[in-house]
């Protein structure tokens, strides 16, 4: 069924459901540039997934590698192959009702297929308030991207001497979801900034002012804070603050179909 849940209606599900365990020593895989597994029409298809991800995306669980707990390891190791498809609805939905619709259907599966029983809970842990430095915000601000079209994501790579950061029609939130990776803490967006910015920045440890920021380790991490204050305008403070968690309370491995 293809219709939005409304309250007091049931949740939506798939018609069809393949299930399989990917064999342990089954050869690595290499996904295709800009693959997703959420097809039109109510699908998703995935070679390889683990049940981990799989929540993760029907739940919406940001910075799943901190905020998604309680998953026994075999859980996070196992990988799956999946192919769940919907009737065909005779008025197609737009890309992103679609995707939606998929998520509310991948939580009926989960609790179907792996009887998964999961809830949230806030708890007050340490963080990272992500602020304006003096200065301002030294991105370049551009037009925002033309629905249904979202932000673009924040990709990085940090080494122990350099590192870079990508964006495109990028947002302070995006930069912040990209900081949590790195920076093993939750990182609270609190610039205020609603704009979208495209950037390419760069940053060697030999250059004046990349300098190790006091506290976060001489290992890449200092430096990222110190490049993200020189070529961003932003810091971070330390604090404690709300943080959203999804506790899975059971899971069983899937009978295979």
């Amino acid at each position: 069924m293809l219709a939005v849940a409304l309250a007091g209606q049931q949740a939506p599900t798939f018609d069809v459901v393949a299930i399989r365990a990917v064999p342990a020593n089954a050869p690595p895989m290499m996904r295709e540039q800009g693959f997703n597994p959420v097809l039109p029409g109510g699908q998703f298809v995935d070679p390889r997934i683990t049940l981990w991800s799989m929540i993760a995306f029907a739940y919406t669980v940001p910075n799943a590698s901190m905020a998604l707990v309680g998953l026994q390891k075999w859980a996070e190791d196992q990988s799956y192959t999946v192919a769940a498809k919907a009737t065909p609805s005779e008025s197609a939905l737009s890309p992103a009702a679609n995707r939606e619709q998929v998520r509310l259907m991948m939580r009926s599966m989960l609790a179907e297929r792996f009887h998964l029983k999961v809830h949230t809970e806030v708890r007050q842990e340490r963080v990272l308030r992500m602020q304006v430095a003096k200065g301002g915000i030294k991105l370049r601000e551009v037009d925002p991207p033309v629905p249904p079209a979202g932000p673009g994501p924040v990709n990085a790579a940090v080494g122990n001497d350099s590192g870079r950061m990508i964006g495109k029609r990028s947002t302070m939130a995006g930069v912040a979801s990209m900081l949590m990776i790195f920076l093993k803490r939750p990182v609270i967006d609190e610039t205020g900034s609603k704009g979208y910015y495209d950037f390419d920045l760069k940053w060697n440890a030999g250059e004046a002012g990349h300098t190790v920021s006091d506290g976060f380790g001489a290992e890449g991490a200092g430096l990222l804070v110190s490049a993200l204050q020189n070529l961003v305008g932003v810091r971070l403070v330390n604090g404690t603050g709300p943080v959203k968690f999804w506790v899975v309370d059971h899971v069983e491995a899937p009978t295979e179909n």
